[in-house]
């Protein structure tokens, strides 16, 4: 009787429960907390490259772009193109560094490196630091330092189709960044 008793109660109140109306804006809680890391300094780190350290203190004085991948992720994928592209057009400034973060092993870095061609610095982390990095945001995750390691934009997201990539690369990332520059 009493586990009847418990069954009715258990679905009455789930019942009544999932009647009520309850959106949460995942994208407003991100943006949010992300506009609050705007005019912040980026954290301090040390991180292993293929030729070995690198840390936060040899971006000091110049405009930085921060961006977070994985290989499994498609939307990170997608904007290599684009992000080559970019650290093309920009590879002659000496006050603008481009770095990105995984937490993939070195073999898969060099895999991917090698793949896509990347133009820019990979640096490997463990999945801690990384989500302590980019704020839990998740992959591909976007930043921009100014000179004095200010968080100046930050954005969270991609798409998987890379004509869209290159859109936002290039008519939202490139003036930002020439902006600070």
């Amino acid at each position: 009787m009493r586990l009847v008793f418990s069954f009715i109660l258990f679905q009455l109140v789930f019942t009544s429960y999932g009647q009520i109306s309850r959106t949460i804006d995942l994208d407003s809680l991100f943006e949010a907390k992300n506009r609050e890391a705007v005019g912040k300094p980026f954290p301090k780190f040390v991180a292993k490259t293929d030729k070995g350290e690198f840390n936060s203190d040899s971006l000091v004085g110049k405009v930085v772009l921060i961006n977070f991948w994985f290989e499994g992720c498609h939307p990170c994928i997608a904007e290599f193109p684009a992000l080559n592209e970019l650290a093309d057009k920009l590879k002659g400034n000496k006050d603008f560094q481009f770095i990105s973060f995984t937490w993939d092993n070195p073999e898969t870095i060099k895999r991917v490196k090698d793949k896509y061609n990347l133009q820019f610095k990979v640096l490997s982390v463990d999945p801690n630091e990384c989500r302590r990095l980019n704020g839990n945001n998740g992959y591909p995750t976007t930043i921009i330092l100014d000179r004095k390691g200010i968080i100046r934009y930050l954005t969270l997201g991609g798409s998987t189709d890379s004509e869209r990539a290159i859109d936002f690369v290039m008519n939202t990332l490139l003036p930002k960044l020439q902006k600070e520059l």
